[in-house]
């Protein structure tokens, strides 16, 4: 137990969140400037190897963290540092909060795995625009605003469920 007398590790930002939840919510703020990062050098530089490097460090990235995330609450549960005191019941608005999330998380990883998959498999070697490139962008843009909707809601998720 942490020193606030909830299962695992207490997180750093001042909440009741746990420490992987506080880990998770800055890691996505690096997640959004990296990203952003790489489509800034693919659209202005045509940095396409660059790009690919980047996308595919940060899906390995994000499964690392998101699997240690699924572990840890499996083993410590989030529901009790959401009641917000020992033995309450979690508010209505924190489920609601993370179905919504949970939307956004699932679509945009189905998303971004079939956009990374599929230029894998599609694009020529070397990296040279292609047939696939407007299927691509599309996907990516898809991509790209699901995984802004995912940190925005799963902040929100944060801050009902831990701060409020």
């Amino acid at each position: 137990m942490g020193d606030s007398g909830y299962p695992g590790l207490d997180g750093f930002l001042g909440t009741r969140a746990p420490l992987i939840l506080d880990v998770l919510c800055l890691a996505m703020l690096v997640v959004l400037a990296v990203l952003g990062g790489s489509i800034y050098q693919v659209k202005r530089h045509r940095r396409y190897k660059l790009h690919k490097s980047i996308q595919i460090t940060l899906a390995v990235f994000l499964l690392l963290v998101v699997t240690i995330f699924e572990v840890d609450i499996r083993l410590h549960g989030w529901q009790e540092r959401a009641a917000g005191k020992l033995g309450a019941d979690v508010p209505s608005r924190v489920f609601l909060a993370m179905y919504v999330h949970l939307v956004f998380a699932v679509t945009t990883v189905v998303l971004w795995v079939a956009t990374i998959v599929l230029a894998l498999r599609r694009f020529p070697k070397p990296l040279l625009p292609g047939p696939h490139s407007r299927m691509h962008t599309c996907l990516a843009w898809l991509s790209t605003i699901g995984m802004a909707l995912t940190t925005v809601s799963g902040w929100t998720f944060y801050i009902v469920a831990f701060v409020l």
